[in-house]
């Protein structure tokens, strides 16, 4: 059985049946059959045979489908070039494919193959009266040329089979003859079978469209004019139609997302508001021919990652360990088997050799493409995706090599080093690349790298922007720090941003372009939009206007020039474009919380959770104390927002409730462990979920721990105050059944930032950055003195505690009357650092509050920053910290810049005052006593804090990573920097000092 064949029959049961739409335009079975007889009669006059490879280089149009359908029809296998291909790329298919005759529209001839004629004008109604070639199900019927990790192009073979097992027989079940699907992908990716064969072959309708992308607007009119009511959107499409208007899906009957990892917030959002619309998440590599795995997404599957589902008809999908094949829920390779698999690379016979390879599965003897991602399979045959094995990463559909674009950026003349990174979309998932550089000499053209990067790469690889950097940030084993880069580029592209023209449409332009200028003539893609770009674009257009904008008009207007050309003449109100904020819009972060979101890409951030914990007895009353953590929840808007990416970090506002788990335990030390169990694990800071609560029930009647844990990008130590506080009169109120009144008025996010801008805007910042360029030059790199990694030793966090005598104490608040106890703190730890390791010139990280007006005193957030002092001199002075504390209005990255390296750690070792108002947590018939859990991981490997309530000094508390920092060094700084706060050397107080040496490190 042959696709060509199928298509034949269903025309020739009944040929005036539409088969495609296209604008105003359909073509009915028999017209299609009969012109792509047509077609097939002049290829072979143009000598195409039975095992020919034809490149076709025809838009999105009938031509396209009969041409397709008339290379079938000969035996033969096309392949579809995507118009957008440089000539480099065309010209290295055409070695692939042995100068294989290419079929170009009329006037459209490349000149990139060797043998190229233009289709003619052929009558759709005249066919010949030739049997067609009736072809095997395993011949080759397709070659998708896909990019592959490499760059260049792969020829990715794919049979009749693989296209008839998805759309035949059994097979996909969704679709039928009432079908109306349209094609909205490249014709040459393999969604190509998907969008048109799938409708085709089932006996439904294709629309045929030329724009890839699709608006809200348009997707109604799609609808409502043609009757669609089936559709693949990628998932980055998906997610920027669900966040512009999720009720544009009304009308369809099934929804297919993939090519990239779902976001469960969208998808979510979209099951809420369509019930009844089926929606699947699909996944299969150009390999396997369109999918491999299908799954219909629950919106209990939404919690956490979305399955990947079951294996589709005539497939296998095998989870190895090497040729082992993995038990129920162990992670392994997804390699895949069966009908759909690819005869292999065509012109590559050991890449073929390695990634389609023989392995034993269940007794049998079977050929499997293995994949490169990773996942699991549970006990019910359900599939979930981990990650991939390697650099890859996939956006917008694409599979692009990081290495590959670094290796074709460093021979571009001025490049001494770079690295390629993913920047983050609306979803939280990867959706354009940076690139970081650092020049070899003096000048960089910035512009020509970029013209040279689209020249030489693939399509759609080039990244998005290019930023020049001083050197690559390092971390203390001499590796790249991801995290300091992902850093160093968000704050430079917001840096470019903040310079956005006063022109309202220029500003929305360059946002979406990632902050770089924008010239008001030059064309959206001519500066590296996308057709996501441009819908992103249409919505904040929009949201400006009051205005339905659609993706057609920046197509046809794709200049800011153009463009507010269209809206004045749309609109007289034009004078009035703005943002309006609210309590809900979303709001820029911080610096500091910028850098806890990019840590958040890694994965694994669960160093930055805050736990708390207490233990309860007495009459605990649960059902309100839950209902009350709800009212905090939805009282503080920070912790009930989604935190994300779309043209700078921000907070967006969400809906989701917070999480209460309920457990038992014995006792409260297996209690203790049970809740840290829980509350250990990761967040999901892009869908909306920032902390969680676990209330457990202990064995002995009235007892209970409660424990909470909250991400830091949305808390900081003021917070817990009006946590606590706040959880009390909620929990009160439910108990009374009233009300409740709360003793403080909380800022929505949008003031926050408003009034961190307005501070901002009141500092002398060149002054600022002339002290910190003078403070920070020839800042010595390298790894601190202290941090000594230590082969097999086991990575964790100890804490040293020195208390205070109340004399100590007494001492060291007289010793800090007019200035506090942070600038005695830093001085005395520069010191100590000195004599514990020899270093003379040395920064020490100080966290710094935000919370400098009443405005910013009353809401759970996170508003803090980090700056440094750099100590050159054996004897420290608390001027120096009081200088440094001056000239605070600068971001920690911003700073970084002046010490050459923007995104640079610039300590390695943090002293701070931990005098934060009391928190302690009060419920009405109840003793609650908080519990310390312990710290899982530090930001940096020395942590030196002074605990002090109601600015007395108590305790110096010294934490440090175990595998970096020895148990000597941490003892030996935590001794000498108390005896240095307490020691009056004007009134001889060196034998007190001794015998506190002697005390704590057992010496004489």
């Amino acid at each position: 059985m042959s696709i060509h064949m199928v298509l034949h029959d269903l025309a020739q049961a009944d040929p005036t049946h539409p088969a495609l739409i296209h604008g105003d335009e359909i073509i009915s079975r028999g017209q299609l059959d009969a012109w792509s007889d047509a077609v097939a009669r002049w290829l072979a006059a143009e000598g195409v045979r039975a095992g020919s490879i034809v490149p076709l280089q025809l838009e999105t149009s009938p031509a396209l489908i009969a041409a397709a359908i008339g290379v079938l029809k000969l035996g033969a296998a096309y392949a579809v070039m995507d118009l957008e291909w440089n000539a480099r790329r065309l010209r290295r298919i055409d070695e692939i494919l042995g100068g294989a005759l290419a079929v170009a529209a009329p006037g459209r001839s490349c000149g990139c193959f060797r043998r190229e004629i233009e289709l003619p004008g052929l009558d759709p109604f005249v066919g010949h009266t030739g049997e067609p070639v009736r072809a095997a199900g395993s011949d080759a019927a397709t070659l998708f040329f896909t990019s592959g990790s490499t760059g260049e192009p792969k020829a990715v073979l794919s049979t009749h089979d693989a296209t008839l097992r998805l759309f035949t027989g059994e097979g996909i079940p969704f679709m039928d003859d009432a079908t109306v699907m349209p094609h909205l992908g490249s014709s040459a990716w393999d969604t190509f079978p998907l969008e048109v064969w799938g409708p085709l072959l089932r006996g439904g309708v294709c629309v045929l469209r030329q724009q890839r992308a699709i608006a809200p607007d348009e997707l109604r009119r799609e609808i409502s004019d043609h009757g669609m009511n089936t559709a693949f959107f990628t998932a980055s499409l998906f997610n920027v139609l669900v966040d512009a208007d999720v009720s544009a899906f009304e009308g369809m009957r099934l929804v297919i997302s993939g090519g990239e990892v779902l976001s469960p917030r969208h998808v979510a959002r979209f099951l809420a508001a369509h019930p009844d619309i089926a929606f699947f998440n699909g996944y299969g590599p150009a390999e396997s021919t369109v999918f491999a795995l299908m799954h219909r997404v629950a919106p209990g599957d939404t919690r956490d990652a979305i399955p990947l589902g079951r294996p589709i008809p005539r497939t296998g999908v095998h989870v190895l360990d090497g040729e082992r094949e993995c038990d129920p829920d162990e992670i392994g390779e997804l390699c895949i088997s069966g009908d759909g698999v690819s005869p292999g690379y065509l012109g590559d016979e050991a890449l073929t050799a390695a990634k389609f390879t023989s392995v034993l599965v269940g007794g049998r003897r079977l050929r499997v493409y293995r994949t490169g991602d990773y996942g699991s399979r549970n006990t019910s045959g359900v599939f979930t995706f981990t990650g991939r094995r390697d650099r890859e990463l996939k956006i917008r559909g694409h599979r692009i090599d990081a290495g590959q674009i670094e290796r074709t950026a460093c021979t571009f003349e001025g490049v001494a080093q770079c690295a390629a990174l993913p920047l983050l979309g609306l979803s939280g998932w990867p959706e354009s690349l940076a690139l970081a550089v650092v020049p070899a000499g003096d000048h960089l053209d910035e512009k020509s790298l970029r013209s040279a990067l689209v020249a030489d790469l693939p399509p759609n690889w080039a990244p998005k922007v290019i930023v020049r950097l001083d050197a690559l940030p390092l971390t203390s084993n001499g590796k790249l720090d991801t995290v300091a880069l992902h850093s160093a580029v968000v704050e430079l592209t917001a840096a470019r941003a903040q310079d956005d023209p006063s022109d309202p449409i220029e500003a929305a332009f360059s946002r979406i372009l990632g902050g770089e200028p924008v010239d008001p003539d030059a064309s959206l893609f001519d500066l590296g939009g996308t057709s996501l770009s441009a819908i992103r674009l249409c919505t904040a257009l929009s949201q400006m206007t009051g205005l339905s904008i659609p993706a057609s008009v920046v197509r046809g207007h794709p200049s800011p020039n153009a463009m507010r050309a269209w809206i004045t003449r749309r609109s007289a109100a034009m004078n009035a474009v703005g943002s309006r904020a609210d309590a809900a819009a979303p709001a820029p972060l911080s610096g500091m919380q910028s850098g806890f979101l990019l840590q958040h890409l890694d994965g694994d951030d669960t160093q930055n959770h805050l736990l708390f914990a207490w233990h309860i007895a007495g009459a605990l009353n649960t059902e309100p104390l839950v209902e009350a953590l709800h009212d905090v929840h939805r009282r503080h808007r920070f912790l009930q927002g989604r935190y994300v990416f779309e043209d700078r970090a921000t907070w967006n506002p969400t809906d989701r409730p917070v999480t209460v788990e309920h457990i038992e335990a014995l006792d409260e030390a297996t209690a203790q462990r049970q809740v840290q169990a829980a509350l250990d694990r990761a967040f999901s800071l892009f869908d909306g979920e920032v902390w969680r609560a676990v209330l457990c029930r202990l064995e002995e009647p009235g007892r209970w721990v409660l424990g909470v844990s909250v991400h830091h990008i949305a808390f900081d130590g003021w917070s817990k105050r009006i946590f606590v506080e706040d959880l009390a009169e909620a929990y009160r109120a439910r108990c009374e059944g009233r009300d409740a009144r709360f003793a403080r008025s909380v800022a929505a996010p949008s003031e926050i930032y408003a009034e961190m801008q307005r501070i901002r805007s009141l500092a002398d910042l060149p002054v600022q950055r002339e002290y910190w360029a003078k403070e920070l030059a020839g800042l010595p790199v390298g790894p601190a003195p202290w941090v000594t990694p230590t082969a097999g030793t086991e990575a964790g966090v100890a804490t040293i505690d020195v208390p205070l005598m109340p004399e100590q104490a007494d001492f060291l608040g007289r010793r800090s009357i007019g200035g506090g106890l942070l600038p005695p703190l830093i001085a005395a730890l520069g010191e100590t650092l000195v004599d514990v390791t020899g270093a003379e010139d040395l920064t020490i990280g100080i966290p710094v509050s935000q919370r400098s007006t009443p405005a910013l005193q009353d809401t759970i957030t996170c508003l803090i920053d980090t700056m440094c002092v750099r100590l050159r001199t054996r004897v420290a002075h608390e001027s120096t910290v009081l200088a440094a504390l001056r000239n605070n209005d600068l971001s920690i990255a911003e700073v970084a810049r002046f010490a050459g390296s923007a995104g640079r750690q610039l300590y390695q070792v943090i002293g701070a005052v931990q005098d934060s108002p009391s928190a302690e947590l009060q419920l009405d018939g109840c003793t609650v006593r908080p519990i310390e859990l312990p710290c899982p991981r530090l930001h940096v490997p020395l942590l030196v804090e002074l605990l002090a309530d109601d600015g007395i000094a108590s305790t110096v508390r010294v934490s440090y990573e175990t595998a970096l920092v020895t148990e000597s060094t941490a003892r030996k700084v935590s001794v000498g920097l108390v005896a240095r706060l307490t020691d009056d050397r004007d009134s001889g107080r060196g034998g007190e000092r001794r015998q506190l040496v002697e005390r704590f490190t057992g010496t004489t």
